[in-house]
């Protein structure tokens, strides 16, 4: 009889995966919750908990959640049902659902959510925005950093077209169009979730557009002074598929405990 998977062997996968050094310095990453002897029969993905998801989780006799945004994120002084995040961490504790997140360093990671975005949109020669330099990080250190940038394979497209691309890449009921284009695109950035921190790295590398989830109207300002094109696709949309792909990473590493991603992890924002 094969024996019980246990939490830290899974945390173990994940850290290798998206190793914590990535993270950024005010990030709250990896096992926020659990007990790293306790066996695991399932694992649910997401990217946001919320109490649908708990409840997902709960019915579904989940172990494990790994969520991409962190559960609690930041410091909290006390756990009682008069709010939400310590309701679901009262759930979370009395059924033995285990809660990790790999947040930023999944972002940043070789195979992370902005390789895999920059993969999908078709960019060749994909380097990080902001390289990190790592000793002890497994993979080429020279593939990690903060976002990702290329080169169209197919060469200098209309903004539209990329545009139509990345709606389609990130499953967007609908993208925004921000900045001044050019009249052609060939260079991207790529930024999942809110990264408008990166247009300063584009500018610098005199790129031509800059794909992210969301940023302020003022860096959308600035982006047009800089004659920088921004597709804004959402935060939901620009990081989901990340989850989604995470899940069957986890199945095949891990066969024998039941993996989904959530299906009650849906975007908060609607369109009229």
């Amino acid at each position: 009889m094969a024996e019980p998977l246990k939490l830290n062997t899974v945390c173990e996968f994940l850290e290798r995966f998206a190793p914590s050094q990535l993270a950024e310095s005010w990030d709250n990453v990896g096992l926020l919750i659990g007990d790293r002897t306790q066996d695991i029969q399932g694992i649910i993905t997401c990217l946001t908990i919320t109490p649908e998801v708990v409840e997902e989780a709960i019915e579904g006799k989940a172990d494990l959640i790994v969520t991409h945004h962190p559960m609690p994120f930041r410091a909290i002084k006390r756990i009682t049902s008069e709010d939400t995040v310590g309701l679901m961490l009262m759930k979370l504790i009395k059924h033995d659902i285990a809660v990790y997140s790999p947040h930023t360093a999944f972002d940043s990671c070789a195979e992370g959510i902005n390789f895999q975005l920059a993969t999908a949109m078709g960019l060749a020669d994909i380097q990080p925005l902001v390289p990190v330099d790592l000793l002890g990080v497994s993979g080429p250190t020279s593939q990690v950093g903060t976002g990702r940038w290329g080169t169209l394979e197919a060469g200098a497209l209309p903004l539209a077209v990329v545009a139509e691309t990345a709606k389609q890449a990130t499953k967007a009921a609908m993208v925004k169009i921000g900045g001044k284009a050019t009249s052609e695109i060939r260079t991207i950035a790529i930024g999942c979730g809110s990264a408008g921190e990166l247009l300063s790295a584009a500018i610098e590398k005199k790129l031509d557009c800059l794909i992210l989830g969301e940023t302020s109207f003022h860096t959308c300002l600035e982006a047009k002074a800089q004659n920088v094109a921004l597709i804004l696709v959402g935060h939901y949309a620009s990081e989901r598929f990340a989850v989604e792909k995470l899940a069957s990473v986890l199945a095949k590493a891990f066969p024998a405990p039941q993996v989904w991603c959530s299906r009650q992890d849906l975007d908060p924002i609607h369109f009229a």
